[in-house]
């Protein structure tokens, strides 16, 4: 066993240490927890999305404020540095980069921070070379790597992250994906992981890039569902570019045979199954790069929406016991507005507009706008790239990473995009476009996004950087969210968000930590609804999102102080609906499920550590 440390004494060590989502439940743990209180076109298909001509919204003021965004790596001690494994034979699985994860995994309050990286071709694992590393938040903007004590023994190549509750501990559990295998590192609770083993039925050693942890069948047991990109080996391998004059370039993935995605149900014994076949998710093979899930259409049960690399994007709606229909075509959301299908790689979703419908954006390669899908209540999502501002401005980048969060805590969900081009060989094809690019910021004014000048985010913004992973965090606790980047073959980045602090005068940010009892632990798949006066807000807790990368799973609203007192429900996995207590001066909350239906949800103010 690795080495061990001392975890602290709070509420949240308290709750985990109670044990499984059956004990969880009880009136007893509730009075302990208040005592402890540029590629080829592709043949177009039958135009399927709505293109919106008009997107009314009201005036918008102009952008004004201080610097929004720090840089806070140099003093940070996070010195990750990621590593592609490019090489003269150009391995496709190194122009595609890796994520990041945030998790509480000692429960002390803190979010902490795991990166992973690639390794060199072909893979060796008895190499033993790092591919993941965990830092541990210390407080004060101070990590502490950790990835030798804590057991985080990763040898494969890496490419995504996903975060969640598997056996329903409390201690959160880390899958790791990338070519050669998956693995679950479970959460023994002291501090240290333990690495799946092949019976756990979760290495079949294929090439798997996002992942998303959610509970498939209402069973209250997380499942797993794994983006598979495709069928692809170091010796079959084409040589893309110019034989006769040496100049080799990465080949498009229309030379990788797409391969199905896997759907990997819970047993609860610690071993999954593959059910992928039975739940119906087995018709869309895709060159899958980007899932989230979430209740897209609002029935209480969680859907999976998945980004495809030139293939159709997949929207499947679960019926909540384990069965998904297609609902890609007649939804709009499997191409763009002129039937085509995109390189489609990032994706997350919101409510943007605050009007209680789910927005689905997805990133796309140099040329494409990005995808942004407008909900709507017949279930019908209609192209809005082009009217909401969303799209165009990522036309000139490779864009990847995605992450909605309110980051100036004005009421409404901003977009943060990472781009960077795909190799540093394009100029022997003539190829002008730059290696590292510049990165996006869409500041959400009441509907519409629109670019604030960049001197006003910060140096980060105005510099060009091989983007892949990011997540949103809040890494200080004080109520807004930070941002944390893993970039392709170059150190991560760490921002702290100066904005949404300057803001908080005021204002009042609340912050909402959800446990489930009768569901899953992490209540992935509610929606918590904020109401005060005429203005509602809904916010999801998602799986998965973003790319190859893992979030903060906390939500957050943020009010003005002199405004009308809000008032918050919850739907939970299943559809049961509570209200929640009065929660009054912001701040942050757990907010525990109500184990019986007739029970009301117990609302815990957290003081969290800084």
């Amino acid at each position: 066993m690795s080495e061990s440390y001392p975890l602290p004494t709070s509420f949240r060590q308290a709750a985990a240490m109670i044990g499984p989502r059956s004990v969880f439940g009880s009136a007893a743990l509730a009075a302990l927890l208040v005592a402890g209180c540029t590629r080829p076109n592709v043949p177009p298909a039958a135009p399927v999305a709505v293109k919106e001509s008009v997107r009314q919204s009201p005036p918008v003021e102009p952008f004004t404020g201080p610097t929004w965004f720090s840089d806070v790596t140099a003093s940070s001690g996070i010195d990750f540095v990621h590593h592609s494994g490019d090489s003269a034979e150009k391995p496709f699985p190194s122009a595609n980069g890796s994520g990041l994860g945030a998790i509480d995994f000692d429960l002390d309050g803190r979010h902490d921070l795991v990166f992973v990286s690639g390794v060199p071709f072909p893979v060796d694992e008895a190499a033993m070379s790092h591919s993941a590393r965990c830092f541990r938040n210390l407080g004060g903007w101070r990590f502490d790597d950790i990835t030798d004590r804590c057991g985080l023994r990763y040898a494969r190549y890496g490419h995504g992250v996903a975060v969640g509750d598997h056996d329903g501990d409390g201690f959160p559990d880390l899958f790791l994906t990338g070519y050669g295998g998956d693995i679950l590192f479970h959460n023994r609770g002291d501090g240290t992981f333990e690495p799946s083993d092949p019976a756990a039925g979760l290495d079949d050693g294929r090439w798997s890039s996002s992942a998303a942890f959610f509970d498939a069948d209402g069973d209250g047991l997380l499942d797993l569902y794994v983006c598979r990109y495709g069928k692809w080996t170091p010796e079959t391998n084409p040589f893309c570019g110019d034989r006769a004059a040496g100049k080799r370039v990465f080949c498009s993935p229309l030379t990788v045979e797409p391969e199905a995605d896997v759907l990997r149900r819970n047993n609860g014994d610690g071993t999954f199954t593959d059910v992928t076949a039975a739940a119906g998710v087995d018709g869309r093979p895709g060159r899958a790069l980007g899932v989230i899930a979430a209740d897209v259409n609002g029935d209480g049960s969680i859907d999976l929406y998945v980004a495809n690399d030139m293939n159709p994007n997949s929207l499947w709606l679960g019926d909540g016991k384990g069965r998904f229909r297609d609902a890609s075509d007649l939804s709009g959301t499997a191409y763009y507005h002129e039937g085509r299908v995109k390189s489609s790689m990032g994706v997350d979703l919101a409510d943007t507009g605050n009007r209680g419908q789910v927005d689905i954006m997805v990133t796309d390669f140099q040329g494409e706008a990005s995808l942004f899908f407008a909900g709507s209540a017949d279930g019908i999502f209609r192209d809005v790239s082009d009217t909401s501002g969303a799209g165009s401005p990522s036309l000139p980048y490779v864009s990847w990473g995605i992450q909605f969060a309110d980051f100036d805590l004005d009421g409404w969900n901003d977009a943060v995009i990472t781009n960077g081009h795909v190799g540093d060989d394009r100029h022997k094809t003539g190829d002008r476009a730059l290696l590292q690019q510049l990165p996006l910021f869409l500041h959400n004014q009441r509907g519409r996004f629109r670019e604030p000048p960049r001197d006003h985010l910060g140096p980060y913004f105005v510099t060009q950087h091989q983007g892949r992973g990011v997540t949103a965090v809040d890494l200080d606790n004080d109520g807004d969210h930070d941002l944390a980047f893993n970039h392709r073959d170059a150190p991560a980045t760490l921002l702290r968000n100066d904005r949404g602090h300057s803001l908080q005068e005021g204002r009042t940010s609340t912050v909402v930590k959800l446990v489930g009892t009768a569901g899953n632990r992490d209540g992935l798949g509610a929606v918590v609804t904020m109401t005060a006066g005429d203005q509602i807000r809904t916010e999801h807790v998602k799986g998965g999102g973003g790319y190859q990368s893992s979030r903060d799973r906390r939500v957050l609203f943020s009010l003005p102080t002199d405004g009308p007192a809000p008032s918050f429900s919850i739907r939970w996995p299943g559809g049961r609906i509570t209200p929640l207590p009065e929660i009054v001066g912001g701040g942050q909350w757990l907010i525990i499920e109500p184990a019986t239906p007739d029970a009301q949800p117990l609302a815990l103010r957290e003081d969290p550590p800084r």
